[in-house]
C-alpha cells in the first residue's frame, strides 16, 4: 500500500507499507500510532472496547482513500464507521495485534465489501475493482 490519505493529505502510510486483505476480518487493522492518528483525525474517542465518533458529525466525515500501487481506493464514511446495536457509531480502524511487523496493514471486510476481489494465486495477485 502506497498511502492512506484523507482530503488529499497522507495521513498514514507514506513510502509504502505491506497490506493485506482478509475475508476472515471485518475490521481494518494497522499499526498503533497510525490507527491512533487516524481516530484523532475524524475526532473520535476511545471507550472500553470500542472507538466511538459522534453519529452527527459521521455525515460531514471524509472518504478516506487506501492508494495501492498508484491505485486509489476509497473508503467512504459507511465503510469505516458503523453503527452499533446501542445506536452508538464506532470506527472499524482498530490496532493490529495479529502481526509483528510495524508496517502492515490488513483490510478486513469493511473494505473489500466497496469492492469485487479476485484472487490470483498462480500469479501472486489481488485484483479489485469497484462493486456496483
Amino acid at each position: 500500500m502506497d498511502r492512506i490519505s484523507m482530503k488529499r493529505q497522507v495521513i498514514a502510510c507514506n513510502g509504502g507499507y505491506e497490506a493485506l486483505v482478509d475475508t476472515g476480518r471485518s475490521l481494518i487493522l494497522g499499526p498503533t500510532r497510525l490507527v491512533n492518528n487516524m481516530q484523532k483525525l475524524i475526532g473520535s474517542t476511545p471507550q472500553v472496547s470500542k472507538v466511538k465518533v459522534s453519529c452527527f458529525m459521521v455525515n460531514n466525515l471524509p472518504s478516506i482513500i487506501f492508494t495501492i500501487n498508484c491505485i486509489k481506493y476509497p473508503g467512504p464514511v459507511g465503510a469505516y464507521i458503523l453503527k452499533d446495536s446501542r445506536g452508538h457509531c464506532c470506527t472499524t480502524f482498530k490496532e493490529n495485534t495479529v502481526s509483528t511487523s510495524t508496517k502492515t496493514w490488513i483490510l478486513g471486510d469493511v473494505i473489500l465489501r466497496q469492492y469485487f476481489s479476485v484472487y490470483d494465486r498462480v500469479n501472486d495477485r489481488i485484483g479489485l475493482a469497484q462493486a456496483v
